[in-house]
Order: structure tokens, then sequence, then C-alpha cells
């Protein structure tokens, strides 16, 4: 066995061979950042036999995809969008500038060399000419790379990074007609996206039969599906956010989590329920939000048809810093301020406290047949029974009726928004109240069952 050289020192010399590897190692960790930029070539993953997928990393990217990658049968359409065009005369027009960033963005962000900022100085993204790197998820920063990746005619990119970037950027790519490589959505994903191009699609279709009404689109089963347009009567008639957000909104469960509010990163960290509804998709915002899913008794998940209601405005204490003159933070103030309090639950969660209330809401249904129906009502109904107590204190029959279906009212519509029912506190038993409780020892909190919505 020919022995390995070494050098006057007694260690291993490093070689050309290493040095190449070593430079190929650090290529690859610079790459593999959340980008939009060209996939690997298609040879080396030939010669593999298998095809690479993108690596995980902490910066997102898009990058457009090298021709010989685009090897299915409709690559020649699409590389035709890459390349210079000809006009019918034969004349050649100019290329994009490979460089290109529309106005819009430049004004959206602050430029420093090859990288853009938010105005707050925290970087959005890094333009390397062929590729976009990103260390954000903001939403508002996928759709610039996306405009810029469409401004440069790169009609197929190749994504890296975090799901939730490639997750975004698949979505806003495929609106833009680009197609897409480093992400494999999932049905749902598919579906949204469809239903996306068809609410886009609608408006071309009604301007080009006027005389048909607004229901081109075919649902599945074969009933015509209204797509409203940005200019129809609901669209005129939508609530202001204040009156929405008392409202229930349904949807389909989309996405959520903690960002800055409204994704701008210059405002408080909040968090968001996105939903897909008729209309488009919607944000919602609340930092109640979080909780809310958290204690939500049917645990919707991604592609779930859910409600989203504000129940109550909490008047709240928070803390702002206080300056001096020179701008240091020299303590802290109290203010009072509002915050909703959220609950987001399944669609079939509502439809079942509609009929609730409903029931609760008739004085002529049996007191027993309703708990019987509906046993989530019975903590509801023995605070109703309450209120037939406390209106035997007044003289005045009448006044009695007015105030009994004054509370029944006011419950029925507590229970068709949503609200927590009333719970029902287990009894002691005979041994519990026998047993001594020590001085000592803090009074044991009341047990009640389970809280029920």
């Amino acid at each position: 066995m020919a022995k390995t050289p070494k050098d006057a020192n007694g260690s291993t010399p490093i070689t050309p061979s290493d040095n190449d590897a070593r430079a190929a190692e650090n290529r690859r960790r610079m790459r593999a950042r959340n980008s939009v930029e060209p996939s690997p070539s298609l040879a080396r993953e030939e010669r593999n036999g298998t095809t690479q997928e993108p690596h995980r990393d902490s910066v997102n990217s898009i990058r457009p995809t090298p021709r010989r990658l685009r090897s299915d049968p409709r690559a020649e359409d699409r590389i035709r969008v890459a390349e210079p065009s000809r006009t019918r005369s034969g004349v050649q027009e100019p290329a994009r500038d490979p460089h290109v960033v529309p106005d819009e963005i430049k004004q959206r962000f602050v430029q420093v060399g090859n990288k853009y900022h938010f105005p707050d100085g925290a970087r959005a993204f890094t333009d390397h000419g062929n590729r976009l790197t990103s260390p954000s998820e903001n939403s508002e920063v996928i759709k610039s790379l996306i405009t810029i990746a469409q401004a440069r005619a790169w009609s197929d990119v190749t994504l890296s990074g975090s799901d939730r970037f490639k997750k975004e950027a698949w979505f806003a790519a495929r609106l833009a007609n680009l197609d897409v490589r480093g992400y494999s959505p999932t049905e749902f994903e598919q579906g949204r996206l469809v239903r996306a191009l068809a609410r886009a699609q609608a408006p071309a279709r009604q301007s080009a039969a006027p005389d048909q009404p607004p229901s081109s689109l075919l649902s599945r089963d074969g009933g015509a599906h209204i797509a409203p347009r940005d200019g129809d009567a609901r669209a005129k008639e939508s609530p202001a956010p204040r009156e929405r957000q008392r409202t229930l909104q349904i949807g389909r469960f989309v996405d959520h989590g903690a960002a800055p509010y409204l994704h701008d990163p210059r405002n408080a960290t909040s968090y968001f329920v996105r939903i897909e509804t008729p209309d488009g998709e919607r944000d919602i915002w609340g930092v109640d939000l979080q909780r809310a899913l958290k204690d939500s008794l049917t645990r919707p998940q991604i592609g779930d048809e859910i409600g989203v209601r504000a129940l109550r405005r909490d008047t709240v204490k928070v803390y702002r810093p206080e300056h001096d003159a020179e701008g240091r933070v020299v303590g802290e103030k109290a203010h009072d301020a509002h915050r909703n309090a959220w609950i987001v639950e399944k669609r079939d969660f509502f439809r079942e406290r509609v009929q609730a209330a409903r029931v609760l809401r008739d004085p002529n249904v049996d007191r027993q047949a309703a708990v019987k129906q509906h046993p989530e009502l019975l903590g509801t109904y023995l605070q109703l029974h309450a209120a037939e107590l406390a209106a035997k204190t007044l003289r005045d029959p009448e006044d009695q009726r007015r105030f009994v279906a004054s509370v029944r009212t006011a419950l029925a519509d507590s229970v068709a928004r949503g609200e927590p029912l009333a719970t029902v506190p287990l009894k002691e038993t005979a041994v519990q109240r026998r047993q001594p409780r020590a001085r000592s020892a803090p009074a044991a909190p009341e047990r009640d069952a389970a809280p029920t919505r």
C-alpha cells in the first residue's frame, strides 16, 4: 500500500484538489439561501441518476431556471418567452435588461448598492443579477421578487429556502404565469391557485359576453358559480373594517402566523389569519387570534371552511417607552388600548350554534326537550331560570315578562355569536363536604365543568 506523503512538519499537505473541494463547498453554502435563481445543470443530475432537492437554509432565493433543464415538451414555448422575440416583419426586438427593477419597487424600498431595504433599515432583499435573495418571508417582499422576475422575462424560476417562503413564492409566481421548480404544492394549494385564476378570469369572460348573467364559471356539480367583481354590489356594500370584525367572516383557512401588522416591518408584531372568500383572499389581523386558534374547540386545519369573528373589545394596559430630549429611553408609561377578543372555529360550529340559538329563543319549546336536543345549553337554561326567579321581585307582570324576554334574547344572541357557553358547577359529594380543610391552605377554586362553546 502506498503511503501518503508528509511535509516537513509531518502533516499531510493540502493538494489543489482539496482547495477545489473547499471552494465548491463554499460556493454551495453561499448559494444555499432563500432565493430565485437558475437550477443546477441537468447534465450533472443525469450523471448522478437523481434529481437533487434544493438545499434548505436560512436565506430565501429565486433564480431563473437554465434552459437545459426545461426538457419537457412544453419547454420550447417557455424558452421563447425569455429569448429575444421577433415581430411578424422579422425585426428582432431588443433583449430585456437583466438588471431591470420596476420603478414601483424602487419607490417601495431604499436601495444601497445591490441591496434593498425597508425605510426602517431592515434588509428586504439583495439583487445578485441572476439571483434574488431575501432573509424575509414577508408577503410584500415575495411579490416584489416575482415582479422583478417578470420584468426580467424569467419565465421559469427555481425556488430555495424556507417552506413558507417557497409556498408563498410558488403561489405568486404561478399567478404571474411563471413555471416554478423547487416546490411541490399540496392538493389544497393547487385548488387555491385554480380558484384564484378563475376569479381573475371571470371579469374578462363577463365583459366578453355582456348579455349573459355573471355566472359563466360552472361549479363542480354543474351549477353556476357567481364570480364577484371589484365593482359589483357586494364589493360596494362591503362593511367597514370594524363592522366586518363583528360579523362572521367565512372562508377557506389558507394560512396563519405572527408577522408585522399588514406585513410592514415598521409596525409592531401582530397575528394574522388568512382566509379565501369568493371575493378573494383576506388577511384578518389581531393579537388574540393566536389564542383563539389554540383554544378552538373544532381545531381547524389548513383547507377547512372556518368562521372568524371578533366577540368583544377589551380594554388593556400597554406600556410604551418614554424618551428624553436626546432620544434615550428613560422609562415606560402605561396607556389604555383596546384589543379584540376573537373566535376561530370550523363553519359547522357556527351552523350548530345558530340552530341552538333558535331553540333557545322560542319560549314555547319545552326546556327539558331543548336540553335533550342541545345538551350544551344546560348552563344557559340555568341562567334563564335564574332570570325568571329574579323577575318575580317585580310587581308588574308585564315588567316580569319583558325582563325575562330581554334576558332570553341576550342569551340567544350570545349563543349565536359563538361565545363560550355557561358551565354547570359540579356539586361536592357528602364525603367532600365532611372533609376538614386546613386553615393555612388557600381555598380551592370551584371546580367547573369543561368550558363549552
